[in-house]
């Protein structure tokens, strides 16, 4: 049996999901600068939630530790209108993301047992984050969007539940860690709003072209999808190592949209077009230094789950 620190470097490396800055022409060797401080990360200014939102706090704790809560945010949680929670939470962190696409917290995450807050794991055990640090990993970023539609309540360790006793069986080194999570999160959801049941779409690339893609998804719902690809680096293994939402609706240019949380886009609602979305998924993240992911493998694995029914409560 690994230890917790092997898995928890496991994990975080295989859900390390952020798009890779791009690869620099070798230079000459400048002469070497005197030594220098790190230049000191952007002041961000915490803003409370109104306290005529207390009623979002008490439905959704994790918004207590956002940075912001915006107003589109809230009135697209009273509407229960997925849409304008995507993009709400896409303004409630935009102004904070960080700078440099290698400069995040890959398993950043929201904490709502103690400690509370803004977490990553450190050898199984959760750390807080730097005061005004609000880095979201993209399964941090992802559980967020599944708390604010489904499971308020719904904690990391409930996505990934490594350790025995009954752990996951298959996350040894986080491989499999995004299709535990889908399978935690189907487990968790009432039958009423799983239009395949416990069924998890396996939706090869090399097969399906970017029309295809869409079509093989389930119409008029969401579709909670982790990315993964065979690692050459690991004897051809399959690694789950990114999470999306994927709304397959098309707009009146054609595209669909994504709820992603990356490195370089932070927190963010994308509207793709099938071409653009079957080559982020098959080719962007598989670039990897230490994996060498395979694009020709790669597979997006999606849960249909239906939104919530809309409602309007609250002033």
């Amino acid at each position: 049996m690994r230890g917790p620190r092997v898995l928890t470097a496991g994990l975080a490396a295989a859900l390390a999901c952020g798009e890779p800055a791009p690869a620099a022409f070798p230079e000459p060797e400048p002469p070497d600068p005197p030594p220098s401080p790190a230049p000191p990360r952007p002041a961000v200014h915490l803003e409370p939630v109104d306290a005529r939102d207390a009623d979002l706090l008490e439905r959704w704790p994790s918004l207590a530790h956002y940075p912001r809560v915006p107003p589109a945010l809230a009135s697209g949680l009273r509407a229960r209108d997925p849409a304008a929670i995507f993009r709400g939470l896409e303004l409630a962190f935009e102004p904070d993301r960080w700078a440099e696409v290698d400069a995040w917290e890959r398993l950043g995450h929201i904490r709502l047992a103690e400690p509370a807050g803004f977490c990553r794991t450190d050898a199984g055990r959760p750390v807080r984050l730097s005061s005004g640090t609000y880095d979201l990993g993209c399964l941090g970023g992802f559980l967020e969007g599944v708390r604010l539609l489904w499971l308020p309540r719904l904690e990391l360790a409930d996505l990934v539940p490594c350790e025995p006793p009954g752990g996951f069986e298959s996350c040894r080194d986080g491989a499999q860690a995004g299709r535990a999570a889908l399978l935690q999160i189907a487990a968790r959801l009432p039958e009423g709003v799983l239009p395949r049941g416990l069924e998890v779409l396996d939706l090869r690339l090399a097969e399906l072209g970017p029309e295809a893609l869409i079509a093989a998804l389930v119409p008029d719902v969401l579709h909670l999808c982790s990315v993964s690809h065979r690692a050459r680096a690991r004897g051809g293994e399959r690694m789950y190592h990114h999470m999306m939402i994927v709304d397959p609706a098309r707009d009146r240019l054609g595209r669909v949209h994504v709820f992603d949380t990356t490195g370089a886009a932070g927190v963010a609602w994308r509207a793709m077009r099938p071409e653009r979305l079957h080559s982020y998924a098959r080719r962007l993240l598989a670039l990897h230094d230490t994996f060498r992911y395979d694009p020709d493998s790669a597979q997006l694995s999606c849960l249909p789950v239906r939104p919530p029914e809309a409602e309007v409560t609250g002033p």
